[in-house]
């Protein structure tokens, strides 16, 4: 069976189940529309240290429980902590295990090789990789891809993933413990392939590599201003680190409207000051999509278009009720200025009753004098 760039054949399908065909389904439509998908996190220097800054959970959606994440490493060998940082040499896996954890956060982290024209590259994936997912990019097309390790995923030897100007075919690739992945440089000019994100600061590029034993734990003097850049709304939200993940920091919010964020930290880290921006766009981290993209069968209506017709309906009512208000109120003084024509009224044939009778009388007084 053929999907896009993947080759699943049907005694695999019936391996996998439905969740695998959901996935599976899922890399199609990030395939085809590749070309504008942002990608994970976006990394960078600021001061002496290293930020690798994204949504905790991405492809970020719509009113479902996200939030902020970044990663703080340490840019300087003789930081607070004391780090010790080794090089990395080109042209195979690096030495991520030293301290018994992978680094898949670094440039060439897990591995890193130059490739010329029609070269390949092979890393095997151990046991150490189970459920893990490794992001890979190459230089100079500046394309990011990953690569997901599980136990569920297609047994195969060997899974080919061909360098090409426009790409990685294919850009995701699924596969158990044990299976190589062959990088092949179909280009027209050498490249360098290597694990970690795209979004790395290009200062650590072929030397200094930052590993998890450089992550900056204990921050407690840095908080995040996150800003839904459409709406300009903003939020001040503390930082509290993973635990078990030493110098990754969250900040766990629902984001309620598809777009653009903004996440601004600042603060100090250990005597340092930081005021750094990051802002989700098509070249660093992911916007928030709306949660109609992935709604099946029938579309939800989201929080905001709920309160938008919720504060409606409540305008509505209150216009009515200040209408009704309004007529009560000429209503009550129809009904006084009524009560007062009445009043007049009666006082008008009184007045008109008495005039009228002294005006009889009068004519009564002359007609005697005249007989008289």
């Amino acid at each position: 069976m053929y999907f896009g760039p993947l080759f699943v054949s049907e005694q695999q399908m019936s391996i996998f189940g439905w969740r695998m065909c959901v996935v599976l389904l899922l890399i199609v439509a990030f395939t085809f529309f590749g070309n504008t998908t942002a990608f994970a996190h976006e990394g960078r220097d600021v001061g002496d240290y290293n930020f690798v800054v994204g949504f905790v959970h991405e492809p970020a959606i719509e009113g479902i429980m996200n939030g902020v994440s970044i990663r703080v490493t340490s840019l300087v060998k003789d930081g607070h902590d004391d780090h010790d940082h080794g090089d990395h040499s080109h042209g195979g896996a690096t030495d991520t295990e030293s301290n018994g954890e992978i680094d898949l956060v670094s440039h060439g982290g897990v591995f890193v090789d130059e490739l010329a024209l029609g070269e390949n590259y092979d890393f095997t994936f151990t046991h150490d990789f189970e459920e893990l997912t490794v992001p890979f990019h190459a230089h100079p097309i500046e394309i990011q891809g990953s690569i997901i390790v599980g136990h569920d995923n297609p047994a195969v030897d060997v899974t080919v993933i061909e360098i090409h100007e426009s790409g990685f075919r294919p850009d995701m690739a699924m596969i158990q413990t044990g299976t190589t992945v062959r990088f092949s440089n179909m280009m027209s000019e050498a490249t360098v392939i290597m694990s970690g994100p795209l979004g790395m600061s290009e200062s650590m590029k072929g030397s200094n590599v930052h590993s998890a034993s450089d992550a900056v734990s204990g921050i407690s003097t840095l908080q995040v201003e996150v800003t839904h850049v459409a709406s300009s709304v903003s939020k001040i939200m503390d930082l509290k680190e993973t635990l078990g993940d030493p110098g990754h920091y969250k900040s766990e919010f629902i984001p309620t409207s598809p777009g653009s964020y903004n996440f601004r930290f600042f603060g100090e880290i250990y005597g340092q000051k930081v005021d750094a921006s990051f802002e989700s766009s098509n070249t660093t981290f992911d916007e928030v999509i709306s949660a109609n993209d992935f709604q099946f069968p029938v579309q939800l209506a989201a929080s905001r278009e709920t309160e938008n017709a919720a504060r409606g309906a409540f305008a509505a009512a209150n216009e009515a009720s200040a209408n009704a208000a309004d007529a009560a109120s000429y209503a009550s003084i129809s009904r006084v200025l009524g009560l007062i024509a009445l009043v007049l009224g009666v006082f008008g044939l009184v007045f008109g009753g008495l005039a009228f009778q002294r005006s009889g009388k009068k004519r009564e007084s002359v007609g005697s004098n005249k007989w008289h």
